[in-house]
Parts: C-alpha cells; sequence; structure tokens
C-alpha cells in the first residue's frame, strides 16, 4: 500500500504520524510505502514533482496542517497535478486539520477544498480536526519611560 503524507510543520507531522502508524498496524508494516512531503518544500520544482508522482499512485492521501483557513499556492498546484491523473474511486484522502475554536457549519478554506477534490477524484474522504490552543490577545506591554535626567547635560 502506497501512502502520501503531506504536513505544514511538526504538530501537524505528528497527527499524520498518528494515521501512518494506524495504516501500518492494519495492513502491516511491511505492506506500506510511506512518502513524507512538508508543503512549504512543495514551491521546489523537484519536491512538487516527486509529491504529484508518489500521489498520483498512493491508496491513501494524507493532508495534515493547522491553518484551516487557506494553504500557500503549491499546495493546491499539487492537488491539481494529481487530482486528475487518479484512477476514479482508488483510494482515499484524509484530512488532519487544526481548529481553535468551537466549529459550526462553516470550517474553513481547506476542509471545503479538500472535500471538494475528493468528491472531483471519487475519492473516500475521511477528516478529523485536532484542537490547537487559542491564540493568545495581545497584550500591550506597559511602555516604561525612562527617568527624568537628575541634572542637566553639558555639551561641549
Amino acid at each position: 500500500m502506497n501512502v502520501t503524507l503531506v504536513y505544514q510543520e511538526a504538530q501537524s507531522r505528528q497527527w499524520a504520524r498518528h494515521i501512518y502508524d494506524r495504516i501500518a498496524k492494519q495492513a502491516g508494516k511491511a505492506d506500506v510505502r510511506a512518502t513524507w512531503w512538508k508543503i512549504s518544500e512543495l514551491s521546489e520544482p523537484g519536491v512538487l514533482a516527486g509529491a504529484v508522482s508518489t500521489a498520483m499512485r498512493s491508496q491513501v492521501v494524507v493532508v495534515a496542517t493547522i491553518e484551516p483557513k487557506g494553504l500557500p499556492l503549491p499546495f493546491y498546484v499539487w492537488v491539481n497535478a494529481w487530482l486528475p491523473h487518479r484512477p476514479a474511486g482508488t483510494g482515499t484522502l484524509v484530512a488532519l486539520i487544526g481548529a481553535t475554536e468551537a466549529r459550526n457549519g462553516n470550517s474553513g478554506g481547506v476542509e471545503e477544498y479538500l472535500r471538494a477534490a475528493a468528491r472531483q477524484g471519487s475519492l473516500e474522504f475521511l477528516i478529523r480536526h485536532h484542537k490547537l490552543p487559542a491564540e493568545k490577545p495581545i497584550v500591550p506591554r506597559k511602555r516604561v519611560h525612562p527617568r527624568p535626567f537628575a541634572s542637566r547635560l553639558v555639551l561641549n
């Protein structure tokens, strides 16, 4: 079984690793071939070509991101390059998406995009949301004004 895993950073790589471990346990580690790609590196032509090639042949494509609203342009180029070249109905697209607040009906751009991509490619679509810590509000630091000079400064 071929598995392509695309992740954004260290935390989302851990989420993808957990999914990979579950797949390897069920299918047998010797029968699973995984390729890992960092989203920020998809802007490099050689990396993009390799990631497209592996996604075209993978039974499972995992996308893990902490950013629910949108990803860099090379990510979308990558999806649009491999999706039309897959045999219809022959795989699963797994989305692992971070969320800082309770989900409502409108989750975000990445989920909607991946759901539409799965539909277009006739792929099974699985999603898991991972709770991220809420962003801390930026509290302005109290500005400390220097003490006035005790004596007058004299320039010579």
